[in-house]
């Protein structure tokens, strides 16, 4: 613990407005890992599941958003409204969207585009570390960025050098002369089994604030079955768990 808190008392002297830059890119992910928890904690993030009480702004209706996780290449994502589902799966090259009680059909470029985006939100700082390699460091606006690069996508993760938390992250995407960016902001951050997650997530689509979500369950370090990235029909008759007023998700 008082190695941990070394490293981030450090961390925020090299980047306080008027001091000195730190040394490295590697300098900034380690302090990043230890402000969620430790390496051995962190790598709990790899594979798990979440739960979100969602609303959804631009049609002022509420779901839920039910994400399986694990890195570096699988995705499920499940929305469901009283009116509607989809279902997006991701399993490294192949993806998939089903909607509603329809069979699971191959995604297009664009939707396969997106869900490898939204799944390198996901990654951790001990995922980034892992990616060094790829990543530019770059300071402005109060906020270290840094910028991953795969292929047509990019992905910037602004870190707040108070805390060493991932605040924002810009996700750009490139298909066919078409690009479209996607922001997605963290806060209410707690600990859970040891590793630092976040509890609010404030999406946007350009500049359009799209949805408002509330987590409701975590848990990490799952060990998931065979199937649960293949793609399946969803259930017919879906049950949306009844969710606070709109006006307290929004304010909280």
């Amino acid at each position: 613990m008082q190695f941990r808190l070394i490293l981030i008392v450090l961390g925020v002297v090299l980047w306080a407005p008027g001091g000195v830059r730190a040394a490295s890119l590697a300098d900034v992910l380690e302090s990043m890992i230890e402000a969620y928890g430790g390496e051995e904690n962190v790598r709990k993030l790899d594979s798990m599941v979440q739960e979100w009480d969602l609303l959804a702004l631009t049609r002022n209706q509420q779901g839920t958003d039910r994400r399986s996780i694990r890195l570096s290449g699988q995705l499920k994502v499940e929305l469901t409204y009283p009116d509607k589902q989809e279902t997006r799966v991701l399993d490294g090259d192949k993806a998939y969207a089903v909607f509603d009680d329809r069979e699971p059909a191959p995604a297009s470029n664009m939707q396969r585009g997106a869900m490898r985006l939204q799944l390198m939100r996901f990654y951790s700082p001990l995922t980034l570390r892992e990616r060094i390699d790829a990543l530019s460091l770059s300071e402005g606006n109060g906020y270290l960025a840094l910028t991953l690069k795969q292929d047509e996508l990019q992905a910037e993760y602004f870190v707040d050098t108070e805390t060493w938390h991932i605040a924002k992250v810009v996700g750009t995407l490139t298909v066919g002369g078409a690009t479209m960016q996607f922001v997605t902001e963290y806060s209410e951050f707690s600990e859970v089994d040891g590793a630092l997650v976040h509890y609010r997530e404030n999406k946007f689509v350009g500049r359009m604030n799209t949805a408002v979500l509330r987590l409701r369950r975590v848990e990490v370090g799952v060990d998931f079955g065979d199937d649960e990235f293949s793609p399946h029909r969803n259930e017919t008759d879906p049950v949306v768990a009844a969710l606070i007023h709109a006006e307290n998700l929004d304010k909280k």
